[in-house]
C-alpha cells in the first residue's frame, strides 16, 4: 500500500510544512553528529590501509635480507676447470680461492651381472614350481627371497620387492634363440659386491617355534603383518591360540599352500611350517602396535632345520659379470683418496667434486676465485629496500593528500606504533651482529653510513676491502655460518637472520602491525554500531515529531474552522441587523 502525507492531507492546518520542518529539526541533531562517525570511519580505514602498505615496505626489506641470511648466499667461489669432462666441481660459502690439481685414477662403479638367457619373459622356470634366491652383499647373506612366479620376469619382481639392495630388470638382447636376459646392478663402491644363488625347494622346509607372553595392556599386536587384538586377562595360551587363528584366515598362509600354522607342544607356543620355498631362517614379524607387553620370541635352533635343495639348472643370475663394485681412486694435490662414490666433497674445503672420468697422468687444473658481485648486489638492494621504506613511512606520517582516491597520504599521522618501527629497523641495520666475526661487528663495517636525513648509503670501496679481506666474518656476521635457519626460537641468526625474524614478528598475523590493523577493524565495528543506534534514535525523533506536528496541526485547523464559523454567524447576525 502506498504510502499517505497524513499531515498535509489535513488541508485545513497551519499553511505550515511541518513534515519538512520535522526532518529538518532532526536533520540539524543527525547531520553532524552522523559525519563526525563517518570521518572517524574514515580515518580508521585509512589507518587500516597504511598498516597494509607499511607490511608491505616491511616485507620488501625481508625479502632482501632474505638472500643474506644463509651462509650458502654467499657461495661467491667462482672455479675455472681445464678438463670438465673428467670432473665436474661447485663451491660453497667456505671455499678458499686457490689452485689445485685433480688426477682421477678410476671411478666408483657398481657390480652388474647378466643372467644366462631365456626365450620369453614368462618362460616356466624349475618346472613351474616355487624356489628361492639367496642374495649375499659384501660377504653377508640377506634373507631368501621366494618367487612363486616362476618365469624371468617373477624373479625380477621378486628381488626388486625385496629390497636388499640390488635391482634387477629384463633386457632383450636380440639374441635369436635367448633374446632375454636378467641384469642384475648393485650399490656403487667396492662393498656394493653381490652373488646369487639359487634353491629348488627339494629339500627340508624350517620349522620355527614361536613362544608368546600374556598382555598387560589391551591393545593390538601384529605377527608377519596380520593384526591380532588382545586384552588384559588373556594367558600366554590365549594369545598364541589368537594368532593361529587369525593367521590361518590371512594371506600369509591361504595363498602358499606349503605353509602352515599349529599349536606348539607347550602352553603359549605355535609351530610354523614354513615351504620350502622360503629358504633358510626365513622372517616372520612382529610388532607391538598397542604396548600391549605381548613378546613374541622364535626358538633358535629351529625345531627341524632348512636343508637346502639343488640349484636350478635353468636359472644362472651370474652367468656373466658385466661389471665389477669399485671405488673410486682420485689424486687431489698429490694425495690420493679413495671413496665409494664418484663424489669428493671433503678434500677441498668448500669445493664439491664430480668425478666424471679417469685422466690418468693428465691432471686437471682447478682454480678457484672469489666472484663478489652478487654479493654486493643483495647488499645494495637491501640498503635501498630500507631506504624506500622509509621514505613509504614519510609518506604515511605526512600531511594527507587533497586527491581523494590517494588513501595512503597521512593515513597514519600521529601513529607512535610508527615511529617504534623506524626504530626497531634501524637498529637492524646500525645495531651489532648477534654473531660477530673478529673484523667485522656490524654492517657499518662494511661501510654503511646513515646521514642526517635517515637516509643509507654504502660505500663501494670499503665494501670490497672487507668482502676481499674479511669474507669470513661477513659471512659470518649476517648469516651465523648457518643455512636454512628457522623463524622460531631465540637462537643468534646474524645481522641478516635477525632482521627476518624481527620483520616477520612484526607483518605475522600476531606482530604489532596486525593488532593495530585489527585495533583499527574494532573501532569501525564500533562506529558503525554508533551509526546504527543514532538512526534508530533519529528516526523515533522523528516520528516523535510527525505526531506532535500532527496534533498540532488538527488542532490549528480545528481553531481555524471554529474561527470561520463565528464568522460566519457573526456575518449572519448582522445581515440581519442592517438588513442588507
Amino acid at each position: 500500500m502506498a504510502s499517505v502525507d497524513l499531515i498535509g492531507a489535513l488541508g485545513a492546518g497551519s499553511g505550515v510544512d511541518v513534515k519538512s520542518l520535522a526532518q529538518s529539526l532532526v536533520d540539524v541533531e543527525k547531520v553532524p553528529r552522523e559525519k563526525a562517525i563517518n570521518s572517524k570511519i574514515d580515518d580508521q580505514e585509512r589507518r587500516i590501509a597504511g598498516y597494509s602498505a607499511m607490511m608491505l615496505s616491511l616485507e620488501t626489506v625481508k625479502t632482501a635480507f632474505q638472500k643474506l641470511n644463509d651462509a650458502t648466499d654467499f657461495n661467491a667461489g667462482e672455479v675455472t676447470n681445464s678438463q670438465p669432462n673428467a670432473i665436474g666441481a661447485v663451491t660453497t660459502a667456505a671455499a678458499v680461492p686457490g689452485r689445485h690439481t685433480i688426477e682421477v685414477l678410476q671411478l666408483a662403479a657398481a657390480q652388474k651381472d647378466a643372467s644366462n638367457g631365456f626365450t620369453e619373459t614368462n618362460q616356466s622356470l624349475n618346472g613351474g614350481n616355487a624356489f628361492s634366491l639367496k642374495l649375499t652383499k659384501d660377504g653377508v647373506a640377506q634373507t631368501a627371497i621366494r618367487v612363486d612366479d616362476t618365469t624371468p620376469q617373477g624373479v625380477v619382481d621378486a628381488i626388486n620387492a625385496a629390497d636388499q639392495g640390488v635391482k634387477a630388470q629384463i633386457i632383450n638382447t636380440g639374441d635369436p634363440g635367448t633374446p632375454y636376459t636378467i641384469v642384475i646392478t648393485g650399490a656403487i663402491g667396492a662393498d656394493g659386491n653381490f652373488s646369487f644363488t639359487t634353491d629348488d625347494a627339494s629339500g627340508t622346509a624350517q620349522v620355527d617355534t614361536l613362544t608368546f607372553t600374556a598382555p598387560t595392556a589391551n591393545g593390538t599386536i601384529s605377527v608377519a603383518g596380520v593384526p591380532v587384538d588382545v586384552t588384559v586377562g588373556q594367558s600366554a595360551a590365549d594369545v598364541a591360540e589368537a594368532v593361529r587363528v587369525a593367521l590361518i584366515a590371512a594371506d600369509f598362509l591361504t595363498d602358499f599352500a606349503d605353509r602352515s600354522v599349529t599349536s606348539g607342544g607347550t602352553a603359549g607356543t605355535l609351530s610354523f611350517q614354513w615351504g620350502a620355498a622360503d629358504g633358510e631362517n626365513p622372517l616372520i614379524s612382529f610388532e607391538d602396535d598397542g604396548s600391549t607387553g605381548v613378546t613374541m620370541a622364535k626358538t633358535s635352533p629351529a625345531a627341524t632345520p632348512f636343508v637346502a635343495g639343488a640349484s636350478l639348472t635353468d636359472v644362472n643370475l651370474g652367468a656373466t659379470r658385466l661389471k665389477d663394485a669399485a671405488d673410486s681412486s682420485v689424486v687431489v694435490d698429490g694425495l690420493t683418496v679413495t671413496r665409494s662414490s664418484n663424489a669428493v666433497d671433503d678434500v677441498i674445503p668448500g669445493v664439491y667434486i664430480d668425478l666424471l672420468s679417469a685422466n690418468v697422468g693428465a691432471p686437471a687444473d682447478i682454480r678457484i676465485t672469489r666472484n663478489t658481485s652478487v654479493i654486493k648486489e643483495n647488499m645494495q638492494a637491501v640498503v635501498k629496500a630500507y631506504n624506500d621504506a622509509i621514505s613509504d613511512f614519510g609518506i604515511l606520517t605526512g600531511a594527507r593528500s587533497d586527491d581523494e582516491t590517494d588513501i595512503y597520504s597521512g593515513s597514519l599521522a600521529g601513529d607512535s606504533s610508527v615511529r617504534r618501527i623506524k626504530a626497531q629497523l634501524r637498529d637492524m641495520f646500525i645495531g651489532n651482529s648477534s654473531t660477530p666475526g673478529s673484523a667485522v661487528n656490524a654492517f657499518r663495517d662494511l661501510g654503511l653510513d646513515l646521514d642526517r636525513t635517515g637516509v643509507l648509503s654504502l660505500d663501494d670501496k670499503k665494501l670490497d676491502a672487507a668482502l676481499s679481506n674479511h669474507f669470513d666474518d661477513v659471512v659470518k656476521a649476517f648469516s651465523a655460518n648457518t643455512n636454512n635457519q628457522s623463524e622460531f626460537g631465540v637462537a643468534n641468526r646474524g645481522i641478516a637472520g635477525d632482521a627476518v625474524k624481527a620483520i616477520n614478528d612484526l607483518i605475522s598475523t600476531r606482530g604489532t602491525i596486525m593488532q593495530q590493523s585489527e585495533s583499527s577493524q574494532s573501532r569501525i565495528d564500533a562506529y558503525k554500531l554508533q551509526l546504527e543506534t543514532l538512526n534508530l534514535r533519529m528516526e523515533s525523533l522523528l516520528a516523535r515529531y510527525n505526531k506532535q506536528f500532527g496534533l498540532m496541526e488538527s488542532l490549528v485547523g480545528q481553531t481555524n474552522a471554529m474561527r470561520e464559523s463565528l464568522t460566519s454567524t457573526f456575518e449572519g447576525m448582522m445581515a440581519m441587523y442592517t438588513k442588507k
